[in-house]
């Protein structure tokens, strides 16, 4: 026929990759219960977006995958702590994006990049306080992470 490839990607897309356990795992408990935390340092609100095999989906009704994904309501959301972007054991160290601590269910919604940008921003400003401040990442005050990200613009808290 006349058919040709026009176009490939120049990347592989990877879903799933490495990810560090953290001083906290995120869980999929804490996504359904819509969960907050004192050190919270981004909200989301994706769906859990864990793709099914054929035979796992073949084994389900639309209602029961829609029950899976738990998708929220408008104005709902759940905290992401920034001990999920420490890495158990480590000091000084920060991870964002796809590499934070979170179980496979909930790495399925944050993921998505609103949530790398989120980790990132707060990642790369906790850095640049402990630095400023002389301290380690612990020390940090999740309150003055917080207000830190709003001055600069953050949206999500």
């Amino acid at each position: 026929g006349n058919a040709y490839v026009a176009y490939t990607a120049p990347l592989l897309g990877i879903r799933e990759s490495r990810r560090v356990v953290g001083e906290y795992t995120l869980t999929e408990e804490d996504y359904r219960a819509r969960r907050s935390f004192p050190d919270e340092i981004a909200r989301n609100a994706y769906y859990l977006d864990v793709h099914l095999t054929k035979e796992q989906r073949a084994q389900l009704t639309d209602e029961q995958v829609q029950a899976k994904e738990c998708r929220y309501n408008a104005g709902e959301s759940h905290g992401i702590p920034l001990r999920c972007l420490i890495p158990r054991g480590m000091d000084n160290i920060l991870v964002a994006g796809r590499a934070i601590s979170a179980d496979r269910a909930v790495m399925g919604s944050v993921r998505v990049m609103p949530n790398c940008l989120t980790t990132g921003e707060a990642a790369g400003t906790a850095a640049a306080m402990a630095l400023h401040e002389g301290c380690g990442i612990q020390s940090l005050s999740p309150d003055a992470l917080r207000a830190r990200l709003r001055e600069r613009g953050a949206y999500f808290l």
